[in-house]
């Protein structure tokens, strides 16, 4: 009995290796040849370094580093604005926020001066257009549309535009930028 039991089992693992053909030689065969796709050979680029990689790792390295020199930028422009707020005379400003859809809107997805709503803009009514305000943990915005008269008549209430995601619905919109609710934020005018 424990003779037939050795034998299946030898059976079941010469299946199993006769199944699976793994051949190790391919991938690095690709790598120095090309990769073939549907009869075309995809050319393969050296790096810097000598070694061979394809194009979507060649643009994923060059966005890769496009990325990281925006982050300086960004961390360089954040620390000259930290330098530049010790001077400033600091304000606590009301933030709400709007859609660009068309209950929003009277005219549509576009500003009081007639541009297209972007993000970074906001509406007040006293405050001069194209005014750039810079707000605490938010960044800048700039004042470049009205609301109504009734909630943004004063300087201290800012109604910031928030741009609708790729793929949202109306409904998934505006609930959405409703969860945002009214902050207190404190901040500066650019001058």
């Amino acid at each position: 009995m424990l003779g037939g039991k050795r034998i299946i089992c030898l059976c079941s693992v010469t299946f199993l290796f006769n199944t699976y053909n793994i051949n190790i030689s391919t991938p690095f065969r690709t790598l120095a040849t090309g990769v073939v796709k549907d009869n075309n050979i995809e050319v393969v680029h050296k790096d810097r370094f000598g070694l061979l990689i394809n194009p979507v790792q060649e643009q994923y390295e060059k966005d890769k580093l496009e990325s990281d020199k925006r982050k300086a930028e960004v961390i360089k422009q954040d620390e000259l604005e930290k330098s530049e707020s010790n001077n400033k005379d600091w304000q606590e400003f009301i933030l709400t926020y709007y859609t660009s859809l068309n209950s929003e809107n009277g005219y549509g997805a576009i500003t009081s001066q007639g541009k297209r709503l972007s993000r970074g803009g906001c509406a007040n009514n006293i405050i001069p257009q194209n005014t750039k305000i810079y707000l605490e943990n938010y960044g800048q915005v700039t004042v470049n549309d009205k609301g109504s008269n009734k909630h943004f008549a004063v300087d201290t209430r800012l109604d910031v535009f928030i741009e609708r995601e790729q793929g949202e619905s109306e409904y998934e919109y505006k609930v959405r930028v409703l969860k945002l609710g009214k902050q207190v934020v404190k901040g500066y005018i650019v001058k």
